[in-house]
Formats: structure tokens, sequence, C-alpha cells
């Protein structure tokens, strides 16, 4: 049989899985992301990607409105090219003249952008007012964090890529800190519920000993 073939049977079943990842808040969805910012699609490009039913795509789109650009000021400031894969379960694709807020991956090798299903990118249209003001406090944190976060020439960190992980060992540690900052918040959770239970325990330890208390003196 082809090895193609098999190849392409191997990926087909994989991705009839779908995208296994945890689904991030709007703020974990701001903290991982390297390029945050809304825009409207205007033009989609189909592009082979070495099989013939299984296309990579090309969504061309025009920034509206920037939330975080980390290192990447100088490179994206009216347009950015979203790149998404059939061959990769958790890619998002888009739709042509659709306004997004998009959470956004660098891909080393390309310096595209990509977002999976994970994270809360999504149409504008879906997005709160309410979620646009998380989206404006995040910014400013953000800023005030690296008051040269957003003027950061991209060249200066564009010729050191060939030495940083690639995209599955950066997606690895991403879900490995996620995995890490949830259960130290569940641990937080845990040791609050702990104290609270603690302290209406003794209450209710109290109020049953004053209740003793009365009924003694009641029967003297």
């Amino acid at each position: 049989m082809n090895i193609k073939f098999l190849i392409l049977s191997f990926l087909i079943s994989v991705k009839s899985f779908g995208c296994k990842c945890e689904n991030m808040s709007i703020q974990e969805s701001f903290k991982y992301a390297d390029f945050v910012f809304t825009g409207k699609v205007y033009d989609i490009v189909e592009i082979p990607s070495g099989f013939k039913t299984l296309n990579n795509y090309l969504s061309k789109i025009q920034i509206n409105t920037i939330y975080k650009s980390e290192t990447y000021g100088e490179f994206y400031k009216k347009e950015a090219v979203l790149f998404s894969s059939r061959l990769r379960s958790c890619d998002l694709s888009y739709e042509k003249n659709t306004e997004y807020l998009i959470f956004g991956y660098i891909e080393p090798d390309t310096g595209l952008l990509y977002s999976e299903f994970c994270t809360y990118t999504r149409p504008l249209k879906n997005v709160t007012k309410d979620e646009l003001k998380i989206l404006q406090e995040l910014e400013k944190e953000y800023l005030n964090q690296d008051e040269y976060a957003v003027v950061k020439p991209f060249t200066e960190d564009f010729e050191l890529e060939t030495n940083k992980p690639d995209i599955y060992i950066k997606k690895l540690k991403r879900k490995t800190d996620l995995a890490e900052s949830r259960y130290e918040a569940l641990k937080a959770e845990h040791r609050n519920l702990t104290i609270l239970l603690c302290i209406i325990l003794g209450i209710l330890v109290l109020g049953i000993s004053l209740m003793f208390g009365k009924r003694k003196d009641a029967s003297r």
C-alpha cells in the first residue's frame, strides 16, 4: 500500500477525534497569546499541504484594534496573515468578510499567526461589551508591566528564532503552565474552603456548648 496513503489515513483518523485542549478564559488567552487584536478577514487563500484533500489556508485580515503585541509591534500594524491547517486538529479556520477577536500565536518558521479552538478567539459579534472592557483592562496591565512591549522591534528576535522551541514544544509548555496555574488556584480555593468550614464548625460547636450551658442553668 502507498506510504502516502497510510499517512493520510492516519492523519484523518486523528482528526476525527477532534481537538483536545483545555478551554481558556479570556484572561488566560490574553496571557499566553503573542498577539491579541480585532480585525476583519478580507481574503482567504487555499494552498496545498501535500495531501489532495487536506489543504492549508492563509486568511488575510485587516487589523482594527491591537490589545497586545509582544515583540511584533513593528511587524503587524495594519494587516496580518492567519495560518490554519486541516492537518492540525486544533487550528481555527475563518470566514471571509467577518470580524474576529483574535488571540494569536506566532509560527516561528514563517512569522505567520495562528489561533486554536481552546483560546477565546471568536467572531467579534459574539464578544460582549463587558468582555471588551476586560480586554482594555488587560491591555493596561500588560503595558504597565513593560512600557516597551509594543515598540520592541520584531527583527530583534526574528534572527534567533532557530534557537527557540518549535511550535509543538511551545504548545506543551503552554499547556503545562496553564495546568499548574489552575492547580494552584484549586489549592487556594481548597485552602479557603477548609478555613471557612473550620470557622463554621467552630461556630456550631460554640453554639451547641452555649445551648447545653443554658439548659443546665435552667435545670438547677
